[in-house]
Formats: C-alpha cells, structure tokens, sequence
C-alpha cells in the first residue's frame, strides 16, 4: 500500500506510510476496478461458485451470507442468482460502484457499503461469512488478526461457516519469480492494463513485500502508479492454531475455491480453510 501517483509517461518510486499509503492502494484500486476481474484469474468465478455451494449444502442450511471483502462482487453475484441474501462489505468505493453495477446489470439488489473488516459491525449474525482473494492476508499484525478474527465470530452464528481463500506462500515462494509480467491485458474498449511485481522471496519472514508497477494506457493517456503492500504469510498449522484460539474449529482444507482441489503445502495455489464457529 505504497507508492505515488504519476500520469503522461512519468514514474515512481517512493516510499509513504499511514494514510498516504492507504490513500496511493485506493488510487490503485481506482485505476484498475472497472478491468479487475478479467486481469487475473478469469475463470476463478466458474470454479468457485459450484465450490461454495458444495460447502453450503453440507454444512447448511445456509441463507444469509456477510462477504467481507466482497470487491467487484464476481463470486458472490452466483450466489444472489440463486436466492441466497449476499451481503458486501468492501474498503474500496471505486470496487462497490463496479459491483452496483454488475448487480443492476441483472436485475438484482444486495446490501453493498464501505467498511473495514477489522472494525465492521453490523448488529446482525449470519450463516456463513467469506473472506476471499487474499484479503485477509492483507490484515497483517498480530493484534488485527485477532481483532479480525473476533469481528468474523461475532458475525456468525453458532455453528455457522468461516471460508479463508488466502495466497499460499509456501508454494508461491518454492517457485520464485522475482521480476515477473503479471498481467497484459486489452479491455474491449481498448484501455491496456500491463502489471510487473517485484517480490522478496523469503519464507522465514511474517511479512511479504508485494510491490508491483502498474501501467494503464487510454488511448495517448498513460498511467503509471508504483504500489507496495505487506501481507503476511500464513501457513497451514499457524493459521489452525490462530482459528481455534478465536473461537472456531477448522473442518477442511482446500488448495483453491475448486471442488477436488486438495490441499498441497508445496504446489497449491491457495491456502483455504473451511471453519466451524464454536
């Protein structure tokens, strides 16, 4: 969450803390929302909603559903198409305005509003909560943790369903690639969006710097933003450990929001953990 805005062709590379930090990733965000959900993983949403539906049925019945990082709202869109009441919480604006878009492009209507998952609340429990693509890797200090981790248990009701979708650094780390073109991508309008991180690559640390530079072309107009985000790198035992101290019980382990996708601390993509609140 570092980094400074720069247009027409110039760059960055600068570091800020606190609110300057957080204000250069909603700049980000602000650049890349309407392109988001096609510059990475384009068939993650096919994959994820006969997953989650899986999970639904077996550990139903399962009606209401807080997502906390709900972002453009691609995996919980599926679900409000079947019945389901979906409702999203997201730090970005300019995320919520794509997905109230998405939404009314359907015909539908879900409960959509700005909010951090660290200090959310609601007044209200549901039946299951997710916590998907990455976002609580961003949550990185002890005390937020587990602040984080109290908010999701005071959403759910007892018994009720915790789903986790984090990076999985034990095997993103074994296969490095330190300077990498992550994304090139047109959009139907012509806008091209080029993403190139640079990552350390160091496993024994709790902390992982991603830093990325973005470049988005419209027409002559180029943007180019420098981005740094710690995140922090959770493995499988250290993540049960942090669950059960808040109050849940993990049930399944998954190596993506795929039906058979087992878990492999080496080769999966993901790291995501089903948990029961106690």
């Amino acid at each position: 969450m570092k980094g400074r805005q720069k247009s027409s062709g110039s760059s960055s590379h600068v570091r800020f803390s606190g609110s300057e930090r957080e204000n250069a990733h909603d700049r980000w965000y602000r650049a890349v929302a309407p392109y988001y959900d096609q510059l990475y993983d384009r068939s993650r949403t096919a994959r994820a909603y006969p997953f989650l539906q899986h999970l639904f049925l077996r550990y139903g019945p399962i009606h209401e559903v807080l997502d906390v990082a709900c972002g453009s709202f691609a995996l919980d869109l599926p679900l409000v198409r079947r019945g389901y009441e979906v409702v999203g919480r997201d730090r970005s604006k300019d995320m919520l305005r794509v997905a109230r878009g998405a939404l009314k492009a359907v015909g539908r209507n879900a409960d959509l509003d700005e909010a951090d998952m660290r200090t959310l609340h609601l007044s209200r429990e549901f039946d299951a909560l997710l916590c998907l693509g990455t976002a609580f890797n961003y949550v990185t200090s002890p005390s937020d943790v587990r602040r984080t981790l109290a908010v999701f248990r005071r959403h759910l009701r007892g018994g009720g369903l915790l789903v986790l979708d984090l990076t999985n650094f034990d095997a993103w780390i074994r296969h490095p690639q330190n300077a990498r073109a992550v994304v090139d991508h047109q959009a139907p309008d012509g806008t091209r969006v080029a993403i190139f991180a640079f990552n350390e690559q160091e496993r024994r640390k709790k902390i992982h710097q991603a830093r990325f530079l973005t470049v988005v072309q419209k027409g002559r107009r180029i943007d180019i933003r420098f981005d740094e985000t710690p995140l922090r790198i959770w493995a499988k035992p250290e993540l049960d450990r942090a669950l059960r101290t808040a109050g849940f019980r993990p049930a399944e382990w998954w190596g993506d929001l795929r039906l058979g996708a087992k878990y492999d601390r080496g080769r999966s993509p993901r790291l995501v953990s089903v948990a029961v609140r106690t």
